[in-house]
């Protein structure tokens, strides 16, 4: 990778994928993927995607699972879900006492981030939704950012990406417009956050089609 040979590390793994070493071919793609050069990484997925000389084409399909990030992100995001240590009645207890308090947008766009942040990667976005009238509250850019920090709650969240943005987006509202020109901006800046460093062609051509 630092020398930028794709061509000799597809070289390496498919011979490898032959031979009853292929568990060691599967850990150089873990370690690919963790070094996150989605550009070299995407040179040997195509690489071996043409090989030809393969015979062992299962173990073929599961490096290649690998390679394009597919297996780490499941294994991460089931991980940090299963592990959040967020302390939830702390975030209702800030909210609670700021709504006492005069309705300050800059407070409760903090408090949406906070949120945001305190649950990153863990797909868990309860806060929004059993709050989503107080979440409503907010306007223009502040609408933005609550609607974006969805991006950062489920990052990497590729799957599921559409299910959570799609109140959001065009077509969601009953005249077949968002809700609000914010919230739809936000909604995008989500998805780029869910699919950032994880480029697709099915991402693209999304983007491409409604731009």
């Amino acid at each position: 990778m630092q020398l930028n040979q794709p061509q000799s590390t597809s070289n390496l793994l498919a011979s490898l994928v032959d031979t009853d070493n292929y568990l060691v071919g599967y850990q150089i793609a873990f370690d690919l993927v963790d070094k996150e050069n989605q550009a070299f990484n995407n040179h040997v997925i195509s690489q071996l995607t043409a090989e030809q000389s393969i015979t062992e084409k299962t173990r073929l399909s599961k490096m290649l699972t690998i390679l394009k990030g597919e297996v780490s992100e499941r294994l991460n995001l089931q991980w940090l879900k299963k592990n959040n240590a967020t302390d939830m009645l702390l975030l209702n207890q800030i909210k609670d006492t700021t709504d006492k308090q005069k309705k300050n947008s800059m407070i409760h766009a903090s408090i949406v981030w906070c949120n945001g942040a305190m649950n990153a990667y863990t797909t868990n976005d309860a806060f929004l939704r059993d709050n989503i009238g107080w979440v409503s509250l907010s306007t223009n850019w502040n609408r933005f950012s609550a609607t974006s920090s969805l991006g950062l709650i489920h990052t990497g969240n590729k799957e599921g990406a559409m299910e959570v943005l799609r109140p959001y987006l065009r077509g969601a509202g009953p005249d077949g417009q968002p809700t609000s020109p914010y919230s739809q901006g936000g909604a995008y800046y989500a998805y780029g956050l869910i699919h950032a460093n994880k480029f697709n062609e099915e991402t693209s051509n999304y983007l491409t089609q409604e731009f």
